[in-house]
């Protein structure tokens, strides 16, 4: 999964991505701000850092996101609305959006417009998401009609097509996201190789000044979106401190747990992602997987060959496991380790064990 953080200059994006990118493991060179830049981010989760001290495993694999950091949109005029355009693909093939905008005012960095307006820098990408949608749309609605005027052995699925594009197009000219429009599971179905901008899960990163992120009760929105309140310095100054150091720096500070942390935590929701673990001496692994996928899926995100031989899945929930002080045998002895089948939809925090024949 891959998650494009995006925003206007100085709105302390960059700054974010590179705390991010290093308390998640990944080193980034930030030496050119006018290219984008990918970091590969572990996935903390305390919940197999524990399994993992109790199996003592060869190998210990957490699950992973990426995070695309894309240079900062000024969109005041012609020319850097057209170079925002040159990173529409990159933010289509993102899974989510973070937009990151400043929340403070400050001397030493110069703000976007001359202005301290976080919401009306949100309208402002997602009007700019909205437009390119709505020209993507257009250009579908041209070639649809064009193909309409000639037989065709899938005329009916093109009218589908059409009037559906039709109905986008509405909703966009009127301001309104993509997401707010496609609810039906077909619907989606069909506009998944489009991507468009304003379908995609999007977070708002209201970026604070030090002493506001302690202080101020915070907000749960920016304009529509949902809102993660935190300091991008504070983060980068986190991410240089040792791990035994960052509790206390933390406390100090009055914050409960790293943006890192709450960042991740969103994009799985946003995302609805759960994780699932396999545990053993050789390896404890977290596994990212879609809520509601089924056991038979989730063991082909190991391997084909499991999901193809599968015969049952033994299967333990995390809190069950931790009740049992991280003893199968003590689990099974009261009844909390079961035998499902291909059908049984897979739970986060699930322990699972799969039994296959190929």
């Amino acid at each position: 999964m891959r998650v494009a953080l995006v925003g206007p200059p100085q709105s302390g994006k960059s700054t974010l991505f590179s705390a991010v990118a290093t308390m998640g493991g990944s080193n980034v060179d930030l030496s050119r701000p006018d290219q984008p830049h990918l970091a590969v981010v572990k996935v903390p989760d305390e919940r197999l850092s524990w399994l993992a001290e109790i199996y003592k495993p060869k190998k210990f694999t957490l699950a992973e996101l990426e995070f695309l950091d894309l240079p900062g949109f000024d969109l005041s005029d012609e020319a850097g609305r057209s170079r925002a355009k040159a990173h529409w693909q990159a933010m289509r093939q993102s899974d989510m959006l973070v937009m990151v905008v400043r929340g403070f005012a400050g001397d030493a960095v110069g703000a976007y417009r001359g202005r301290i307006d976080p919401e009306a820098d949100v309208q402002e990408l997602l009007a700019e998401m909205i437009f390119a949608d709505l020209d993507q749309v257009t250009n579908r609605i041209e070639r649809l009609e064009a193909g309409l005027k000639k037989p065709s052995a899938n005329r009916d699925e093109q009218l589908r097509e059409h009037e559906l594009m039709k109905q986008l197009s509405d909703a966009l000219q009127n301001d309104k996201p993509i997401a707010q429009v496609v609810k039906s599971e077909g619907d989606k179905r069909l506009l998944r190789s489009f991507s468009f901008l304003s379908q995609k899960p999007a977070l708002g990163a209201l970026n604070c000044s030090e002493d506001q992120v302690a202080s101020d009760p915070g907000q749960d929105k920016l304009g529509p979106l949902p809102c993660l309140r935190l300091s991008a310095r504070i983060e980068e100054e986190i991410a240089q401190l040792d791990p035994t150091e960052r509790a206390e720096f933390l406390a100090d500070l009055g914050v409960e747990s790293p943006a890192r942390d709450r960042l991740i935590r969103s994009c799985y929701h946003s995302l609805d992602l759960i994780s699932f673990f396999t545990v053993g001496e050789d390896e404890c692994r977290a596994w990212t997987i879609a809520a509601g996928t089924d056991a038979v899926t989730a063991a082909g995100e190991i391997h084909s060959d499991i999901a193809r031989g599968f015969i049952r899945a033994e299967t333990v929930s995390y809190e069950d496991m931790q009740a049992a002080g991280g003893d199968m045998k003590v689990a099974k002895a009261a009844g909390k380790v079961r035998l499902e089948g291909k059908n049984y939809i897979v739970k986060d925090g699930d322990i699972l064990n799969f039994r296959f024949n190929v």
